[in-house]
Formats: structure tokens, C-alpha cells, sequence
């Protein structure tokens, strides 16, 4: 073999080692992305099941019918208290 050839397939296998290297430095920095993407989805997923469950809470009748007696002073009406209108 030449010198030529030989510093040639030096510079080649320098360049694919280098390539080696930067492909590994980016998928460890694609990999750490992407724990992170997903440690914000489970995050998000937490919030999503407390935000349901505060929503079924806030639709009982029984969670709206204290707060209208205690935040706005509302009460079933006695006999008194009811009149009758009719349409005609």
C-alpha cells in the first residue's frame, strides 16, 4: 500500500469514529429529551385524573345543594313561600 492510501483509510477511520461519537452524544441527548417529555406526560396524566374527579365532584347534587345553602343562603321553600302560575 501507498502512503497516500494508508493516510487516506487513517482519515476515514477518524472521520467514522468521530461520526460514531456524535451519533452516541446525540441519541443520549434524544434519550434524556425524551424521559423528560415523558416524565411531564405522567405529570399532566396526575393532574388529568384529579381534575376528573374534581369535576364529578363539583356535579353531585348533593356537593351543589351545600353550596347553595352556605354560599348563597338558598333553601326549599316552605308552602308559604310557593306560587303557582299558570299558562295559558
Amino acid at each position: 500500500m501507498t502512503v497516500r492510501r494508508l493516510v487516506i483509510l487513517y482519515l476515514l477511520v477518524v472521520v467514522s469514529a468521530l461520526a460514531l461519537v456524535y451519533t452516541r452524544v446525540e441519541t443520549r441527548h434524544h434519550y434524556l429529551d425524551l424521559q423528560a417529555q415523558q416524565q411531564i406526560r405522567d405529570k399532566l396524566n396526575v393532574e388529568w385524573g384529579r381534575l376528573l374527579l374534581q369535576e364529578a365532584r363539583y356535579a353531585e347534587p348533593r356537593y351543589i345543594e351545600k353550596r347553595a345553602r352556605e354560599q348563597l343562603g338558598l333553601h326549599v321553600p316552605v308552602r308559604a313561600e310557593m306560587m303557582v302560575v299558570r299558562l295559558q
